[in-house]
C-alpha cells in the first residue's frame, strides 16, 4: 500500500488531476498576490506578536517579514543567497534503487533526465527558500503529451497560501474560504529546512535572525538622524509673546527649518533668530561598531562563520577551518533537498511510469573530485619511475587542460636535467647554464692523448654496482614497500600521502654507505687519475 509524507494511505490520482494546477491566486478568496510589509515600523513588541501568532497558526505576518527582510537588509539577503546557490556547487547524481533491476536501470535514466532538464534544475534555489522561511511548496507541472509522463515545469507557490493543521502544526494545507483544502497526491515538492528542531514553521533562519534585523535597523536609522544632524548648528527663533500672532510663529518656525536646509530665510524685523555652533564628537564609530556587530551575528547564523563574509583576521588556518564549516552546513542542506526530491520527485515518476513495486532512483549531491596538483606531480615524479600507471585523463583533468587532438600543434618540453646528490645533503641542482664544451680539436688531442684501454672510473664503479646486484637489493625493498601501499590505497589523497611519508623518510642505511662510497671513489679518481679498483 502507498502512502504519502505524513503516513496516510495514498490515493491515485486521476489525470485530470495532475494536469491542472491547484495552487492558483483567486480574485476575492485568501490567495491573492498583495502582500502586507510588517518591517515597516517593526519594534520589539510587534516582533513578538509576530511570531507568536506564525506558531499558532496564522504565519502570514511571518512570511511577509521573511521577505521583506530579503528585500531591506543587504548582508543578509547576501549570506542567505551565499547559501541557498552553495548547492550548485555538487554534482547531482542519480543511481539505481536495486543494481539487477532493468525496471530500476529505466526509473534512474528517467529521473536523471528530469533532474538535470531546465525545469527542475532552474528550480532548485526556488525549493531552498525553505531556509530563510522554515518550508516550501513548488507544484509539479506534469506533461502526458509522450509514452511517458514526464515533469513539465515546476511552479513555486507564495507559502503564505498555506497553512499547517492545528493538531500536530506539521501537516500543509492548501489555504481556501471553505477551510484548509488537502494536498493532491504527486502534485508538489514540499521541502523543510529546519535551522533547528521542532515545528516547521520555527525553523526558518527569517525567525532566527528577525531580532538581529531589528536591532540593526534601529542603529542605522539612528545613525542616519545622526549624519543629517552632524555639523548643522541649533538654531532658535525668537518672538515677543504679547506682539506676536499664530501666523507670525508659523512665519518664524518656517524660517528656522528654512536655514537649516536651504541656508536662507526670511523674517520679520520684529523676530529674531539665534545660531548657536556645537561640537559634535566622533561617536559615528558607535554606531558602525554596533551595525557591523549585528551583521557578523547574521553571518554566524546564516553561514555558521563569519570568515567568508567580513574581513577578520586569524590566517590561512582560521579560513580554512571557517570553509570547512561551511562546507558542513552545504552538505546537510544537500542532503535534506536530496530526500525531498526522492520523496516528491523520483516516487511520482517512478510509479506513473513503471509497473508497482519498480525500485525509486537514489539521489545525491556529491562535491566534484578535486587532486592537488602539487602533490600529483609529486606522486609522478616519485612513483611513476617505480611503476605506477597514471592514465593521461587523469592528468588533464587534474589540471584542467584540454587533451590535444590528433595533429594539433602542442608545445615539446626538453626533460629536466640531472641532480648532484651529496651523501646526508640535499641535492644540488644542475647550473643555471650549461656548461660549455671543449670545440672538436681540443676533443680530439684529449682523445689522442688519453689511454682507450683504461676504463673510465665512474663509469666502471657504476656498473659494478648495478651488475653486483648490491644496489638493486636495496632498491626493491624500498619501492616494493612502496608500491604495496599505493595498490591498497583506499583513495589517491591516500597514495598521495603515503608518498609524501616516503619522500621525508631518510634513504637506508646500507644503501646511504654504498652511495657515499661510491660518490667518494669517483671523487678520488677524477682528481688523481686512479682507478676505483
Amino acid at each position: 500500500m502507498l502512502v504519502d509524507r505524513y503516513g496516510r494511505p495514498l490515493r491515485a490520482p486521476t489525470k485530470d488531476e495532475l494536469e491542472t494546477e491547484q495552487a492558483v491566486p483567486t480574485l476575492g478568496s485568501v490567495r491573492q498576490i498583495a502582500t502586507g510589509h510588517p518591517a515597516e515600523g517593526l519594534e520589539p513588541l510587534r516582533l513578538a506578536a509576530i511570531l507568536h501568532s506564525a506558531e499558532t497558526g496564522d504565519a502570514t505576518a511571518y512570511l511577509e517579514l521573511a521577505e521583506q527582510m530579503e528585500e531591506k537588509d543587504l548582508h543578509y539577503a547576501a549570506v542567505l543567497g551565499v547559501r541557498k546557490r552553495a548547492i550548485r556547487s555538487l554534482e547531482l547524481k542519480v543511481e539505481p534503487g536495486a543494481e539487477d533491476d532493468t525496471g530500476a536501470q529505466e526509473a534512474a535514466d528517467l529521473v536523471r533526465d528530469a533532474l538535470h532538464g531546465p525545469a527542475v534544475r532552474t528550480s532548485l534555489i526556488g525549493i531552498l527558500d525553505a531556509i530563510g522561511k522554515g518550508y516550501s511548496v513548488s507544484e509539479l507541472i506534469w506533461d502526458r503529451s509522450g509514452p511517458r509522463w514526464t515533469i513539465a515545469g515546476i511552479e513555486r507557490v507564495d507559502p503564505r497560501w498555506f497553512e499547517f493543521d492545528q493538531l500536530t502544526g506539521r501537516q500543509l494545507r492548501l489555504r481556501g474560504l471553505a477551510g484548509g483544502e488537502e494536498l493532491r497526491p504527486w502534485k508538489f515538492v514540499v521541502h523543510f529546512a529546519e535551522a533547528k528542531s521542532g515545528l516547521p514553521i520555527r525553523g526558518g533562519l527569517a525567525r532566527l535572525a528577525a531580532w538581529g534585523f531589528m536591532f540593526k535597523h534601529f542603529t542605522i536609522r539612528d545613525w542616519a538622524i545622526f549624519t543629517e544632524a552632524y555639523g548643522h548648528p541649533l538654531r532658535i527663533g525668537k518672538y515677543d509673546p504679547a506682539l506676536a500672532s499664530a501666523q507670525d510663529k508659523a512665519t518664524l518656525l518656517r524660517a528656522v527649518r528654512s536655514m537649516g536646509t536651504d541656508m536662507a530665510a526670511i523674517i520679520p524685523n520684529n523676530m529674531l533668530v539665534d545660531i548657536i555652533t556645537t561640537a559634535v564628537s566622533g561617536t559615528q564609530e558607535l554606531y558602525e561598531r554596533t551595525a557591523r556587530y549585528w551583521d557578523e551575528q547574521i553571518s554566524k547564523g546564516v553561514l555558521g562563520q563569519v570568515a567568508t563574509t567580513d574581513a577578520i583576521a586569524g590566517g590561512h588556518a582560521v579560513g580554512k577551518i571557517h570553509e570547512e564549516v561551511r562546507g558542513d552546513i552545504r552538505d546537510a542542506d544537500a542532503d535534506d533537498l536530496a530526500a525531498t526530491l526522492m520523496r516528491d520527485v523520483a516516487t511520482p515518476l517512478t510509479q506513473l511510469n513503471f509497473p508497482p513495486g519498480t525500485p525509486v532512483p537514489v539521489i545525491r549531491f556529491e562535491p566534484p573530485e578535486r587532486v592537488d596538483p602539487e602533490q600529483l606531480l609529486k606522486l609522478m615524479e616519485i612513483a611513476g619511475p617505480a611503476g605506477l600507471r597514471i592514465a593521461h585523463a587523469d592528468i588533464y583533468r587534474a589540471f584542467a587542460l584540454r587533451e590535444p587532438s590528433e595533429g594539433e600543434e602542442v608545445l615539446a618540453f626538453s626533460p629536466a636535467p640531472p641532480v648532484m646528490i651529496r651523501p646526508g645533503g640535499p641535492a644540488i641542482p644542475a647550473p643555471e647554464r650549461p656548461l660549455a664544451l671543449p670545440s672538436p680539436g681540443r676533443r680530439e688531442l684529449a682523445a689522442r692523448s688519453a689511454d682507450d684501454a683504461h676504463e673510465d672510473a665512474i663509469t666502471a664503479a657504476i656498473d659494478e654496482m648495478i651488475d653486483g646486484g648490491g644496489m638493486q637489493q636495496r632498491m626493491d625493498g624500498l619501492l616494493d614497500e612502496l608500491l604495496e601501499g599505493i595498490r591498497s590505497a583506499e583513495s589517491p589523497e591516500a597514495a598521495l600521502e603515503l608518498v609524501a611519508r616516503f619522500e621525508a623518510r631518510a634513504p637506508d642505511a646500507d644503501l646511504r654507505e654504498l652511495l657515499a662510497r661510491a660518490i667518494f671513489g669517483a671523487r678520488m679518481a677524477a682528481d688523481m687519475g686512479a682507478d676505483l679498483k
